[in-house]
């Protein structure tokens, strides 16, 4: 971690209820495990750029705004060519960290034209660190783990997952995208329930299948409305990518002792194959991991009619094999889907 990133950490401001439900933890995490495997990102990164770039090509005057949900570090969004072309920048993040490190990137640029992009930090959902604020008052004031799940899953049964203040906000949006957001829109929150249960009750709350299934319906019902939200800019492009698979891997005893060595083979050492499986440069042994999207298929999701190109597939090498203590002598890879929406 940079001195630069543990200051922005350390002055992040804004709510709190943020910082204690791990939002800015995990934007430096995600930002130091790109930094370990850039080149096995690589490939991932240049996809959701290229297919941007193809949109910016179609916008031919400049004009509107630009909305980035679930900004980050802007690692996979080709700002210098896509910026100029809006009156208007948005980014939205949880993690007020976002702030410093893009105005940092904008005061390094020669780019001429580049418009100052306005900062929204909270939460994109509206509803999920409400819930999971609720959650932590509701096992504070709960005398038992059997109590406790009642409540929470007669609460998540009935979350609502509200239109969220971006779509409602705009009226001149241009383009909307969302990179690498709809599967983690519930990943922080499900992540901080679990672990405030454990504390307080010393008891697993996926072990209670009623309280645990009725919080991912309610996760379900928000990224079902982030993508209903992203179709309702009727008149803009809508681009979105995200997770639809988890695959852990273990490179096989007789893969060669340089198979992560630089350099490496221009898709990271892994594609998909006509059944859509992922392919490894090397021998492996596979195994899929939870389903990020808990059953939801993005294609059933968008609303009936809506003017989608066909959607492409590929494999992010987010974590190769041995880069992180956590996953010493195996790997992960994501399998992504992306949509591109026209206007009508």
């Amino acid at each position: 971690m940079g001195l630069l990133d543990l200051w922005d950490y350390v002055r992040a401001p804004g709510d709190a209820r943020l910082r204690r439900q791990g939002y800015p933890s995990s934007g430096m995490g995600l930002l130091e495990r790109f930094r370990r495997s850039s080149a096995f990102w690589q490939p991932h990164l240049d996809r959701n750029r290229a297919n941007l770039r193809a949109i910016a090509a179609k916008l031919s005057e400049r004009g509107g705004t630009l909305l980035v949900l679930g900004a980050g570090r802007l690692l996979d969004v080709p700002w210098e060519e896509l910026f100029p072309k809006f009156e208007r920048i948005v980014l939205f993040d949880a993690d007020a960290g976002t702030v410093p490190f893009v105005e940092r990137l904008l005061a390094a640029s020669t780019t001429p034209g580049l418009p100052k992009p306005a900062f929204e930090i909270g939460d994109c959902t509206d509803a999920v660190v409400n819930v999971a604020a609720w959650t932590d008052h509701t096992l504070q004031t709960t005398p038992s783990a059997d109590a406790a799940a009642r409540l929470l899953e007669k609460g998540y049964r009935e979350a609502d997952a509200p239109p969220p203040a971006w779509a409602r906000n705009f009226t001149d949006v241009r383009l909307a995208v969302s990179t690498n957001l709809l599967s983690q829109l519930g990943h922080f929150p499900r992540q901080h329930i679990q672990a405030a249960f454990k504390k307080r009750f010393d008891k697993k709350l996926r072990d209670d299948l009623g309280a645990s299934e009725h919080l991912e319906r309610f996760f379900c019902r928000v990224r079902a409305r982030h993508i209903q939200s992203l179709a309702g800019f009727a008149g803009a492009w809508a681009y979105l990518s995200s997770d639809v698979e988890v695959w852990n891997y273990e490179l096989q005893a007789t893969a060669p002792q340089t198979a992560f060595k630089e350099p490496l083979p221009p898709d990271a050492g892994v594609t998909l194959d006509e059944r859509g499986a992922p392919k490894f440069h090397w021998p492996v042994s596979l195994e899929r991991g939870l389903d990020p999207l808990h059953d939801q298929r993005i294609r059933d999701l968008w609303p009936k009619g809506a003017p989608l190109d066909p959607p492409q597939r590929w494999a992010w090498h987010i974590i190769p094999q041995s880069s992180e203590d956590a996953h010493r002598g195996h790997g992960r890879i994501h399998i992504v889907e992306a949509w591109t929406k026209r206007p009508r």
